[in-house]
Protein backbone atom coordinates (compact mmCIF):
# COMPACT_ATOMS: atom_id res chain seq x y z
CA UNK A 1 0.00 0.00 0.00
CA UNK A 2 1.23 3.30 -0.75
CA UNK A 3 -0.12 6.59 0.49
CA UNK A 4 0.47 9.87 -2.19
CA UNK A 5 0.41 13.29 -0.38
CA UNK A 6 -0.69 15.86 -3.45
CA UNK A 7 0.99 18.94 -4.24
CA UNK A 8 -1.41 21.50 -4.49
CA UNK A 9 -4.36 20.21 -2.01
CA UNK A 10 -4.04 19.04 1.87
CA UNK A 11 -5.04 15.89 0.42
CA UNK A 12 -4.04 12.19 -0.23
CA UNK A 13 -4.37 9.23 -2.24
CA UNK A 14 -4.25 5.45 -1.03
CA UNK A 15 -2.90 3.10 -3.87
CA UNK A 16 -3.83 -0.04 -2.21
CA UNK A 17 -2.10 -2.54 -4.71
CA UNK A 18 1.23 -2.22 -7.13
CA UNK A 19 0.88 -3.16 -10.49
CA UNK A 20 -2.57 -2.33 -11.09
CA UNK A 21 -3.90 -1.05 -14.36
CA UNK A 22 -6.76 0.67 -12.86
CA UNK A 23 -7.33 1.58 -9.00
CA UNK A 24 -11.10 2.55 -7.80
CA UNK A 25 -12.86 4.10 -4.55
CA UNK A 26 -14.08 6.94 -2.58
CA UNK A 27 -13.00 10.18 -2.26
CA UNK A 28 -14.37 12.27 1.30
CA UNK A 29 -13.81 15.60 2.28
CA UNK A 30 -13.49 16.72 5.94
CA UNK A 31 -11.34 18.74 8.50
CA UNK A 32 -9.40 15.78 8.78
CA UNK A 33 -9.41 12.35 7.25
CA UNK A 34 -7.88 9.94 8.82
CA UNK A 35 -5.40 7.85 6.80
CA UNK A 36 -6.56 4.62 8.72
CA UNK A 37 -9.55 4.53 7.95
CA UNK A 38 -9.11 4.97 4.44
CA UNK A 39 -6.35 2.24 4.20
CA UNK A 40 -9.25 0.00 4.83
CA UNK A 41 -11.63 1.31 2.87
CA UNK A 42 -9.56 0.41 -0.44
CA UNK A 43 -8.54 -2.53 1.08
CA UNK A 44 -12.04 -3.57 0.96
CA UNK A 45 -12.25 -2.86 -3.05
CA UNK A 46 -9.48 -5.03 -3.51
CA UNK A 47 -10.96 -7.89 -2.02
CA UNK A 48 -14.17 -7.04 -3.92
CA UNK A 49 -12.04 -7.06 -7.12
CA UNK A 50 -10.46 -9.94 -5.72
CA UNK A 51 -13.25 -11.83 -4.54
CA UNK A 52 -14.43 -11.60 -8.71
CA UNK A 53 -11.42 -12.35 -10.03
CA UNK A 54 -10.25 -8.63 -11.18
CA UNK A 55 -7.00 -7.60 -11.39
CA UNK A 56 -8.09 -4.13 -9.94
CA UNK A 57 -7.04 -2.35 -7.09
CA UNK A 58 -9.24 -0.69 -4.47
CA UNK A 59 -7.80 3.45 -3.77
CA UNK A 60 -8.91 6.01 -1.75
CA UNK A 61 -8.57 9.53 -1.62
CA UNK A 62 -8.81 12.22 1.35
CA UNK A 63 -9.39 16.20 1.06
CA UNK A 64 -8.34 17.68 4.66
CA UNK A 65 -10.37 21.08 4.34
CA UNK A 66 -12.60 22.97 6.87
CA UNK A 67 -15.95 24.53 5.49
CA UNK A 68 -14.97 27.90 4.50
CA UNK A 69 -11.81 26.48 2.26
CA UNK A 70 -13.83 23.56 0.82
CA UNK A 71 -13.86 24.75 -2.58
CA UNK A 72 -10.59 25.72 -2.74
CA UNK A 73 -9.47 22.80 -1.56
CA UNK A 74 -11.79 20.53 -4.13
CA UNK A 75 -10.21 22.40 -6.95
CA UNK A 76 -7.05 21.73 -5.93
CA UNK A 77 -7.42 18.18 -5.55
CA UNK A 78 -8.55 17.76 -8.93
CA UNK A 79 -5.70 19.61 -10.51
CA UNK A 80 -3.88 17.41 -8.51
CA UNK A 81 -5.36 14.16 -9.43
CA UNK A 82 -6.29 14.96 -12.96
CA UNK A 83 -3.44 13.36 -14.58
CA UNK A 84 -4.34 10.16 -13.07
CA UNK A 85 -7.69 10.25 -13.86
CA UNK A 86 -7.78 11.14 -16.90
CA UNK A 87 -6.06 7.88 -18.21
CA UNK A 88 -8.70 5.94 -16.45
CA UNK A 89 -5.52 4.90 -13.93
CA UNK A 90 -7.49 6.41 -10.83
CA UNK A 91 -11.27 6.06 -10.57
CA UNK A 92 -13.15 7.88 -7.53
CA UNK A 93 -16.27 8.33 -6.67
CA UNK A 94 -17.96 10.54 -4.08
CA UNK A 95 -18.02 10.06 -0.30
CA UNK A 96 -19.06 11.88 2.72
CA UNK A 97 -18.21 15.51 2.53
CA UNK A 98 -18.68 15.63 -1.37
CA UNK A 99 -20.96 15.38 -4.45
CA UNK A 100 -21.15 13.62 -7.53
CA UNK A 101 -21.23 17.51 -8.85
CA UNK A 102 -17.75 17.92 -6.90
CA UNK A 103 -15.85 15.31 -8.88
CA UNK A 104 -18.14 15.86 -12.22
CA UNK A 105 -14.80 17.15 -13.69
CA UNK A 106 -13.12 14.04 -13.34
CA UNK A 107 -15.66 11.48 -13.52
CA UNK A 108 -16.02 9.12 -16.27
CA UNK A 109 -19.85 8.45 -17.73
CA UNK A 110 -18.70 4.48 -18.04
CA UNK A 111 -18.11 4.80 -14.62
CA UNK A 112 -21.62 5.87 -13.26
CA UNK A 113 -22.63 2.78 -11.31
CA UNK A 114 -20.18 3.62 -8.71
CA UNK A 115 -22.46 5.77 -7.52
CA UNK A 116 -25.64 3.65 -7.86
CA UNK A 117 -27.03 3.12 -4.57
CA UNK A 118 -30.01 1.38 -5.47
CA UNK A 119 -28.15 -1.35 -7.54
CA UNK A 120 -25.44 -1.36 -4.03
CA UNK A 121 -28.87 -2.15 -1.76
CA UNK A 122 -30.01 -4.43 -4.29
CA UNK A 123 -26.60 -6.35 -4.48
CA UNK A 124 -26.59 -6.45 -0.13
CA UNK A 125 -30.15 -7.86 -0.44
CA UNK A 126 -29.80 -10.60 -2.80
CA UNK A 127 -26.60 -11.42 -0.72
CA UNK A 128 -29.13 -11.56 2.15
CA UNK A 129 -31.87 -13.93 0.29
CA UNK A 130 -28.77 -16.05 -0.40
CA UNK A 131 -27.65 -16.63 3.24
CA UNK A 132 -31.18 -16.71 4.42
CA UNK A 133 -32.57 -19.04 1.99
CA UNK A 134 -34.51 -16.74 0.14
CA UNK A 135 -36.49 -13.66 1.62
CA UNK A 136 -40.03 -15.03 1.20
CA UNK A 137 -41.97 -14.68 4.87
CA UNK A 138 -38.47 -13.56 6.27
CA UNK A 139 -37.92 -10.32 8.80
CA UNK A 140 -35.81 -7.60 8.54
CA UNK A 141 -34.71 -4.12 10.31
CA UNK A 142 -32.45 -1.89 8.79
CA UNK A 143 -29.83 -0.28 11.60
CA UNK A 144 -28.74 3.32 10.61
CA UNK A 145 -29.26 5.39 7.78
CA UNK A 146 -28.28 6.65 4.56
CA UNK A 147 -29.53 6.54 0.62
CA UNK A 148 -28.75 3.00 0.46
CA UNK A 149 -30.74 2.10 3.44
CA UNK A 150 -33.53 3.71 2.17
CA UNK A 151 -32.71 2.05 -1.05
CA UNK A 152 -32.81 -1.07 0.65
CA UNK A 153 -35.85 -0.64 2.94
CA UNK A 154 -37.93 0.06 -0.18
CA UNK A 155 -37.07 -2.96 -2.01
CA UNK A 156 -37.18 -5.11 1.12
CA UNK A 157 -41.05 -4.05 1.36
CA UNK A 158 -41.77 -4.60 -2.28
CA UNK A 159 -40.57 -8.04 -2.17
CA UNK A 160 -42.60 -8.99 1.19
CA UNK A 161 -39.98 -8.47 3.57
CA UNK A 162 -41.61 -7.63 7.22
CA UNK A 163 -39.85 -4.62 7.91
CA UNK A 164 -39.66 -3.61 10.83
CA UNK A 165 -37.93 -0.44 13.34
CA UNK A 166 -35.39 -0.73 15.78
CA UNK A 167 -31.82 -1.42 16.30
CA UNK A 168 -29.50 -4.33 16.24
CA UNK A 169 -31.61 -6.09 19.30
CA UNK A 170 -34.60 -6.06 17.15
CA UNK A 171 -35.79 -9.85 16.92
CA UNK A 172 -35.86 -10.28 13.01
CA UNK A 173 -33.90 -12.79 11.01
CA UNK A 174 -31.83 -10.24 8.93
CA UNK A 175 -30.54 -7.12 10.29
CA UNK A 176 -29.08 -4.86 7.84
CA UNK A 177 -26.20 -2.22 9.19
CA UNK A 178 -25.28 1.10 7.67
CA UNK A 179 -23.18 3.84 9.05
CA UNK A 180 -19.74 4.85 8.98
CA UNK A 181 -16.94 2.84 9.31
CA UNK A 182 -16.91 0.47 12.68
CA UNK A 183 -20.33 1.24 13.90
CA UNK A 184 -21.16 -2.00 15.21
CA UNK A 185 -18.74 -2.75 17.97
CA UNK A 186 -18.62 -5.66 20.21
CA UNK A 187 -20.78 -4.26 22.78
CA UNK A 188 -23.47 -3.76 20.34
CA UNK A 189 -23.14 -7.48 19.37
CA UNK A 190 -24.99 -8.93 22.86
CA UNK A 191 -28.09 -8.07 21.88
CA UNK A 192 -28.20 -9.51 18.34
CA UNK A 193 -30.89 -11.97 17.60
CA UNK A 194 -30.60 -12.16 13.58
CA UNK A 195 -28.87 -14.73 12.18
CA UNK A 196 -27.52 -12.52 9.64
CA UNK A 197 -25.84 -9.71 9.72
CA UNK A 198 -25.64 -7.62 6.08
CA UNK A 199 -23.95 -4.45 5.57
CA UNK A 200 -25.02 -1.52 3.21
CA UNK A 201 -22.10 0.71 3.64
CA UNK A 202 -18.34 -0.48 4.13
CA UNK A 203 -17.00 -1.74 6.85
CA UNK A 204 -19.85 -1.10 9.15
CA UNK A 205 -18.03 -4.07 11.98
CA UNK A 206 -15.10 -4.04 14.01
CA UNK A 207 -12.79 -6.80 13.99
CA UNK A 208 -13.93 -7.72 17.84
CA UNK A 209 -17.43 -7.31 16.93
CA UNK A 210 -17.17 -10.00 13.38
CA UNK A 211 -15.46 -12.33 16.17
CA UNK A 212 -18.20 -11.73 18.77
CA UNK A 213 -20.95 -12.65 15.81
CA UNK A 214 -18.99 -16.01 14.93
CA UNK A 215 -18.83 -16.84 18.58
CA UNK A 216 -22.71 -16.39 18.99
CA UNK A 217 -23.39 -17.99 15.20
CA UNK A 218 -24.04 -15.44 13.81
CA UNK A 219 -23.36 -15.06 9.99
CA UNK A 220 -22.07 -11.69 8.90
CA UNK A 221 -22.25 -11.11 5.19
CA UNK A 222 -18.83 -9.45 3.66
CA UNK A 223 -19.06 -6.20 2.78
CA UNK A 224 -16.60 -6.88 -0.33
CA UNK A 225 -19.11 -9.28 -1.41
CA UNK A 226 -22.20 -7.84 -0.09
CA UNK A 227 -21.48 -4.33 -2.00
CA UNK A 228 -19.66 -5.53 -4.59
CA UNK A 229 -22.39 -4.85 -7.70
CA UNK A 230 -21.60 -1.32 -8.41
CA UNK A 231 -18.00 -2.00 -8.95
CA UNK A 232 -18.86 -5.19 -11.04
CA UNK A 233 -21.29 -2.74 -12.95
CA UNK A 234 -18.70 -0.30 -13.64
CA UNK A 235 -15.11 -2.20 -14.06
CA UNK A 236 -16.19 -5.25 -15.77
CA UNK A 237 -19.92 -4.66 -17.29
CA UNK A 238 -19.40 -7.77 -19.87
CA UNK A 239 -19.04 -9.90 -16.86
CA UNK A 240 -22.70 -10.56 -16.69
CA UNK A 241 -25.60 -9.15 -14.64
CA UNK A 242 -23.51 -7.68 -11.39
CA UNK A 243 -26.44 -8.78 -8.78
CA UNK A 244 -26.76 -12.30 -9.61
CA UNK A 245 -22.85 -12.05 -9.97
CA UNK A 246 -23.00 -10.93 -6.14
CA UNK A 247 -25.78 -13.68 -5.46
CA UNK A 248 -23.97 -16.46 -6.67
CA UNK A 249 -20.85 -16.16 -4.69
CA UNK A 250 -23.03 -15.39 -1.19
CA UNK A 251 -25.02 -18.44 -2.01
CA UNK A 252 -21.69 -20.23 -1.89
CA UNK A 253 -20.42 -18.51 1.28
CA UNK A 254 -23.78 -18.96 2.86
CA UNK A 255 -22.81 -22.62 3.43
CA UNK A 256 -19.74 -21.62 5.70
CA UNK A 257 -22.19 -19.84 8.22
CA UNK A 258 -20.67 -17.82 10.85
CA UNK A 259 -17.54 -18.84 9.34
CA UNK A 260 -18.55 -16.65 6.18
CA UNK A 261 -16.23 -14.05 6.44
CA UNK A 262 -13.16 -15.88 7.02
CA UNK A 263 -14.24 -18.35 3.67
CA UNK A 264 -14.58 -15.04 1.46
CA UNK A 265 -11.19 -13.80 2.45
CA UNK A 266 -9.46 -17.00 1.62
CA UNK A 267 -10.75 -16.79 -1.71
CA UNK A 268 -9.90 -13.40 -2.31
CA UNK A 269 -6.44 -14.12 -1.17
CA UNK A 270 -5.98 -17.20 -3.48
CA UNK A 271 -6.16 -15.01 -6.27
CA UNK A 272 -4.75 -12.02 -5.18
CA UNK A 273 -1.28 -14.39 -4.75
CA UNK A 274 -1.77 -15.29 -8.86
CA UNK A 275 -0.83 -11.98 -9.61
CA UNK A 276 0.32 -10.22 -6.14
CA UNK A 277 4.10 -11.30 -4.98
CA UNK A 278 3.11 -10.33 -1.86
CA UNK A 279 -0.48 -10.20 -0.06
CA UNK A 280 -1.55 -6.77 1.27
CA UNK A 281 -1.20 -6.95 5.12
CA UNK A 282 -4.39 -6.02 7.21
CA UNK A 283 -7.65 -7.66 6.04
CA UNK A 284 -10.69 -5.44 5.53
CA UNK A 285 -12.48 -4.82 8.42
CA UNK A 286 -12.71 -1.97 10.70
CA UNK A 287 -10.59 -1.27 13.50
Amino acid sequence: MRIQKLDSADAFVVWDLDGAPRSVGIARLAPKILQDGAEMLARSVTYSFATFGLQLSGASAGINAKPEVRDTAIKAFLDDVASLTDGGRLVLHAGNGLTDLDLAPITKEAFAPLADDELAAHGAIAAAGAFAGGLDGRSAVIVGAGPVADAAALTLADRGVDVREGGLETDVDLAFVAGKSGVVDHRAVAGVTARTVVPLTPLPVTAKAFAAFRRAGVSYVPDFVALAAPLLAACDADGGDPVERVATVASELAAHGPDAWIEAVARAETFLATWQDTLPFGRPLAA
